[in-house]
């Protein structure tokens, strides 16, 4: 079942990187679809929005499926939420806390930056630590249907729905 899951993450990576909107011979260079001029020896930018697809609404996390370890399944995903916006900026919501940090998109890798909390005492049984911690370790992102998946650098992966 892991092994599927990364091949799915593996499989949207590369059909988010392969669109690409570049003009056909003949067909007239317009804004939407002008080739960008980069040296060969370049860095590629970074992007601190992501794809219109992120940027709004409200995410949900569901589950994160660990690597050999079972998954951990959110108790109450109303409280453990992420709200992008355009600019590079996030909203967090971790049980009790709320708070905002920085993300960064190139491609389909996205990081984030420090995210600076409410230092509010969660109740027991709380799943603060475990999300915050996954977050930490975000490596790439892709979609698949009505989910955002967060992909960490140490294989699991992070699946959220939307609120809406």
């Amino acid at each position: 079942m892991i092994a599927d899951q990364r091949s799915l993450v593996v499989a949207l990576v590369l059909a988010l990187s392969a669109c690409q909107n570049i003009p056909r011979t003949g067909e007239a260079a317009s804004p939407t679809n002008m080739p960008t001029n980069i040296p060969g020896n370049a860095m590629p930018p970074v992007v601190t929005t992501a794809a219109d697809l992120i940027v709004g609404p409200e995410w949900r996390w569901q589950r994160t499926q660990l690597g050999n370890a079972p998954q951990v399944v959110a108790a109450t995903p109303v409280r453990y939420t992420l709200t992008f916006q355009g600019g590079g900026r996030v909203n967090v919501r971790a049980d009790c806390n709320r708070g905002s940090g920085s993300y960064e998109v190139n491609g389909a890798q996205m990081k984030f930056g420090a995210i600076a909390l409410t230092r509010m005492g969660c109740p027991p049984g709380s799943q603060d630590g475990e999300f915050l911690r996954s977050l930490a370790q975000v490596a790439a992102y892709a979609m698949a249907g009505n989910e955002l998946l967060l992909l960490l650098a140490d294989g699991a992966m992070m699946r959220f729905r939307t609120g809406s």
